[in-house]
């Protein structure tokens, strides 16, 4: 036999056995059961119904879902300015395919002149939603959506309402509208069956003065690490009930990821991706890369980059992923060129500048 496919079949078998292997703990851990999980914020009883009202609702431009709900979110505090300006920021170049949650909150945060500030975690729940709302905070969440002739792709609503007795959120979007009257209706089975695609992500917008009433309904969540943990027990739950899920396996990839638990990430992706998920969400999510890059595994790491380049070229992530790949090959030419196209594509990118400056200077340092 071969033996480079020898070693690629060694490979697998023992990614294969450290998945079972993790499964199996999991399962003497009790994972099948639901895990002890800490209560959100906020502990105060919450009214049955609540609505925002002063949401303008903004239709998407093309390729603009991200920019059109945060002008929208931040019309509630009087930002009067259309979708664009924070389009020209986030994406220069309007086919960029993606807006991530931390770009979001960060042009929030340092380009806006409203005395607004953005968080955003992982691991949101429908209960930290309500809590939002009642409280008076648009969340953006970000979401998985299947379009009519085109398939699964990511989306980002804007929530604007929920209603106990009915179990139901009501949403602006900025694809479809607000349907009849207040919004578009989610049960909350069927809202959260989209949103964990994305992990459960969400972005909460807010005065600054109010910073405190965020925290206090954030409780331990405040802390993004904490957020990460507790998605990673709830995807590490879903798993455990269903081997097969796919999203659950990349939710723990996820937020291993964010935790820095690179090995224990790999492991997740690489079982996510034998269960089979939507190709588009490599246009989206970037963890298998980071994941995959910090255990040595450089050739996965430019195959995921391949792979989603014959897709579409506008992802900006897989020249910098390739790029991060050449410079710890010490490949500096290479990677500067990399990163060099990134940035033409996205003059914002403050990763592929840094990464780009530390190659340039001789100071680049690859993972251990």
């Amino acid at each position: 036999m071969d033996q480079v496919l020898l070693a690629s079949r060694r490979k697998r078998l023992s990614r294969r056995v450290g998945l079972l292997v993790v499964i199996a703990a999991w399962l003497c851990a009790g994972w099948v059961a639901a895990p002890a999980l800490a209560q959100d914020g906020g502990g105060a009883a919450l009214p049955e119904s609540a609505r925002l009202d002063g949401v303008r609702h903004v239709y998407q431009t093309w390729n603009n879902c991200g920019p059109a709900n945060l002008t929208m979110g931040m019309s509630y505090y009087g930002w009067g300015y259309g979708q664009q300006v924070a389009g020209n920021f986030l994406k220069p170049n309007p086919e960029d395919k993606n807006v991530s949650p931390g770009q979001m909150a960060a042009f929030v945060n340092q380009q806006t002149e409203l005395p607004i500030r953005a968080l955003w975690r992982y691991g949101g729940t429908i209960d930290l939603i309500k809590r939002f709302l009642a409280a008076g905070f648009p969340v953006i969440a970000e979401s998985g959506y299947d379009v009519e002739d085109l398939g699964w792709m990511g989306h980002y609503e804007t929530v604007v309402a929920y209603d106990d007795p009915s179990q139901t959120v009501w949403v602006y979007d900025s694809y479809l509208g607000i349907g009849s009257g207040y919004g578009r209706t989610y049960s909350y089975d069927e809202f959260d069956s989209w949103w964990r695609h994305f992990n459960r992500a969400y972005i909460v917008i807010f005065p600054l003065d109010r910073e405190q009433d965020v925290r206090d309904i954030l409780g331990p969540h405040v802390d993004p690490l904490y957020a990460a943990e507790q998605a990673l027990a709830v995807a590490r739950q879903e798993a455990a009930q269903d081997q097969t899920d796919g999203w659950a396996w990349f939710n723990a990839g996820t937020s291993a990821t964010k935790l820095q638990r690179y090995h224990d990430a790999a492991i997740y992706f690489d079982e996510a991706f034998r269960q089979g998920l939507p190709y588009r969400l490599l246009w989206y999510e970037f963890g298998p890369f980071e994941a995959y890059y910090h255990v040595g595994r450089y050739d996965d790491v430019l195959t995921l980059a391949e792979n989603t380049e014959a897709t579409t070229a506008y992802v900006e992530e897989t020249r910098y992923w390739r790029g991060m790949v050449y410079a710890a090959l010490g490949q500096s030419q290479d990677a500067i060129a990399q990163f060099d196209e990134a940035l033409s594509f996205n003059r914002n990118f403050v990763e592929a500048q840094q990464a780009r400056d530390q190659v340039q200077n001789g100071v680049f340092v690859p993972p251990a």
